[in-house]
């Protein structure tokens, strides 16, 4: 019996790739929109909201994205779809409930292991992505120049690497912009979604100590006033740990160029871990200055109560007072000369 549904399972799955296979262009053509245009529509009205219904959904919606890019759909941007989602998030995250952030988050996860796959071997990003229409990216000819045109070139390998970077960042930005909101839905759902995306993300060492830093600081702050959000972020800091000696640094996830003196200071906070480290220096130059003008003020408040003090014995010593000091020293001198006159 199982092996009779089995073969009843293969002969529908091979209808259904057929019936894909035949309907495939026309999924994103329309002569009005652009490769952009389509693929907002796409996780508008498909992904985004089917992603969040149940778990089985979340994993089908990340599948059904690589049928798409290995079935080389008519004008489907894989790379223009994965920009997308990386660039969203924060919006998406804000206007969850925790279970639709459980399941996005799951939607996630499979999303980058796609994505972790092809950055991990060379060999498997030239097959299936190196010659794909879905990694097609466009050069732009000099604007100054006569006859500027746009050039289409498949994605290499070594861009694809650092454009994984680019999504690594832009998920860790969503991330510290969820936990720097102090609004207690996005606290709760940022923290859901790494819980599920943890197997794949962070991977880059400075990215993840960016999140440490921001969960340290969200449990420092909610340990009290938020008991709930207090106890995820503790539990997640805890995975996070466990899982330190599997990051990398950035130099091994893509080829980083040594930077001339002229480009250090313009990329100087190019990552979260720099930013924060800025704006440390910052707050530490700002607590200094602050300190050496409360002490200014206090000592132009010593020196005026101490003129005031001064000023105020003066007008307590009168005219009658001083009178009598004399009268009193007049009379020892008298008492003086009598003595010598008796002896």
């Amino acid at each position: 019996q199982s092996t009779g549904e089995q073969k009843s399972q293969e002969v529908n799955h091979k209808l259904v790739l057929a019936r894909l296979e035949a309907e495939k262009d026309e999924w994103f053509t329309n002569a009005n929109s652009t490769k952009v245009d389509a693929i907002m529509q796409f996780l508008q009205v498909c992904i985004i909201q089917r992603s969040m219904f149940t778990a089985s959904d979340a994993i089908y919606c990340a599948k059904f994205v690589e049928l798409c890019h290995k079935m080389q759909a008519s004008n489907f941007s894989t790379l223009i779809y994965f920009d997308r989602i990386f660039s969203d998030v924060s919006h998406i995250v804000t206007n969850c409930t925790d279970n639709e952030a459980s399941r996005y988050g799951r939607f996630l996860c499979e999303t980058l292991k796609g994505i972790s796959r092809w950055h991990k071997d060379k060999a498997l990003y030239e097959k299936e992505c190196g010659k794909s229409p879905g990694f097609v990216h466009i050069i732009r000819g000099d604007p100054n120049s006569d006859g500027a045109k746009r050039i289409e070139k498949y994605l290499d390998y070594e861009n694809f690497r650092h454009v994984c970077c680019k999504w690594h960042f832009k998920l860790t930005k969503a991330m510290v912009f969820c936990f720097d909101s102090k609004d207690y839905s996005q606290i709760r759902n940022g923290l859901t979604v790494l819980n599920k995306i943890l197997p794949e993300f962070p991977v880059v060492l400075n990215l993840a100590q960016a999140l440490e830093k921001r969960i340290l600081k969200v449990k420092e702050e909610e340990k009290k006033e938020r008991p709930d959000l207090y106890a995820l972020a503790m539990g997640y800091s805890a995975q996070l740990n466990s899982r330190r000696n599997t990051f990398i640094a950035e130099e091994k996830f893509h080829h980083v160029e040594k930077k001339t003196p002229e480009t250090t200071a313009a990329s100087r906070n190019s990552s979260p871990a720099r930013k924060d480290k800025r704006a440390e220096s910052v707050k530490r130059r700002d607590d200094t200055e602050s300190e050496k003008k409360r002490r200014r003020e206090d000592d132009l408040k010593k020196e005026g109560e101490r003129k005031s003090a001064e000023k105020k014995v003066k007008q307590d010593v009168s005219p009658k007072t001083k009178a009598n000091g004399v009268r009193e020293r007049d009379s020892e001198t008298d008492e003086n000369r009598s003595k010598i006159r008796k002896k």
